[in-house]
C-alpha cells in the first residue's frame, strides 16, 4: 500500500480518481467511490514528462507526494530507492487483467497536434473520433473525444480482461455496489468517479506489471476491510493507517488477477 511505498520509497505510481473540484466523488450506496490507481516506472522523469504533456498538472499531498492532477485523475510516479535500483525488466499493460487507462478530450485533432509536438504520437488501433498512446513504462492509454467536455481532457475509463464477464460485473456490484450501464455504446461497471470495461479473454495478473493496480476509496475502511475477511478474501496487505498521511490503506486481489487497493483519507487531496 501506499504507506508502505512512502517507507520502503519503492517504485510505483499512483492515480486518484475526483472530479473536477479535485475531490474524490460522493462514495455510493456502499461506501465506495473512486479513489486511486497505481503504477510502476522504471523512469520517472520521463513518466513525469509523458503525463504532464498530455494535460497533468503537478500537486502535492501530506507534503510528501508529488502527483500529477488530471480532473478526474492523480498520478503519483515513484522511482527507485532505499538502495534499490528502479526496475529493468517492466511488463506492459497489454496482456494483462488491465489493459488500459481512458481520458476524454474536448479537441481530439487539437490534442494530438500539441502531443505531436511533444514527441507523443498515437499507436495502432486507432479511429477517427478515438487513438492510443502508450506511455514510456508501456501503458496503454485510450483517448476518446467529448465536444461536450468544458475541460481540455478528463479522465475516462478502464479495461478488465476477465474469464467470465458476467461474474465479474456481479462480484464487484456485490462487494463495490458497481451499477452496470450503458455509456457511449459501451457497458460499464459504473462506481461513483469510475466506469470499468470488462472484456472477455484470457490475461495475465496486473501485480508487479506497469499498471499495477486500482484503487477505490471506502467510507469506513477498517469495518470495509473485516466484512471482505469474513466473506474470504486474503489480503496481500492488510488495514493499516498511514499517520503522516491521515489516511488508511490496505490491498488484495480480486478473483479475476486485478490488485486492488482500498483507502480512506485521500479525499483531503487538493
Amino acid at each position: 500500500m501506499i504507506a508502505e511505498f512512502m517507507k520502503l520509497r519503492i517504485t510505483s505510481a499512483l492515480l486518484l480518481a475526483f472530479p473536477l473540484a479535485a475531490q474524490l466523488p460522493a462514495p455510493n450506496k456502499a461506501g465506495v467511490s473512486a479513489g486511486h490507481d497505481v503504477l510502476r516506472s522504471k523512469d520517472v522523469e520521463a513518466a513525469n514528462t509523458f503525463w504532464k504533456a498530455i494535460g497533468g498538472e503537478p500537486v502535492q499531498f501530506a507534503g510528501r507526494l508529488n502527483l500529477i492532477k488530471f480532473p478526474g485523475l492523480l498520478i503519483l510516479e515513484i522511482g527507485g530507492g532505499q538502495g534499490k535500483p528502479a526496475p529493468t525488466d517492466l511488463a506492459g499493460s497489454e496482456g494483462s487483467s488491465l489493459d488500459f487507462i481512458g481520458f476524454s478530450v474536448k479537441d481530439l485533432k487539437g490534442s494530438l497536434a500539441k502531443w505531436a509536438a511533444a514527441g507523443i504520437t498515437p499507436i495502432s488501433g486507432g479511429t477517427k473520433n478515438r487513438v492510443y498512446l502508450m506511455t514510456p513504462d508501456k501503458i496503454k492509454v485510450r483517448i476518446t473525444e467529448d465536444k461536450s467536455l468544458t475541460a481540455p481532457i478528463v479522465a475516462d475509463r478502464l479495461k478488465m480482461v476477465v474469464p467470465n464477464v458476467t461474474e465479474a460485473e456481479a462480484w464487484y456490484a456485490k462487494y463495490f455496489g458497481a451499477e452496470m450501464v450503458k455509456r457511449e455504446g459501451e457497458k460499464v461497471a459504473d462506481i461513483p468517479g469510475s466506469n470499468i470495461v470488462f472484456e472477455q479473454g484470457t490475461a495475465a495478473p496486473s501485480k508487479g506489471r506497469a499498471f499495477d493496480r486500482i484503487g477505490l476509496e471506502v467510507v469506513n475502511l477498517e469495518e470495509f476491510a473485516k466484512k471482505l475477511e469474513a466473506a474470504g478474501i486474503k489480503f496481500d496487505s492488510p488495514y493499516r493507517k498511514s499517520e503522516p498521511m491521515k489516511a488508511a490503506f490496505a490491498v488484495f486481489q480480486d478473483p479475476f488477477g486485478t490488485l486492488i487497493e482500498l483507502s480512506e483519507g485521500l479525499s483531503a487531496v487538493k
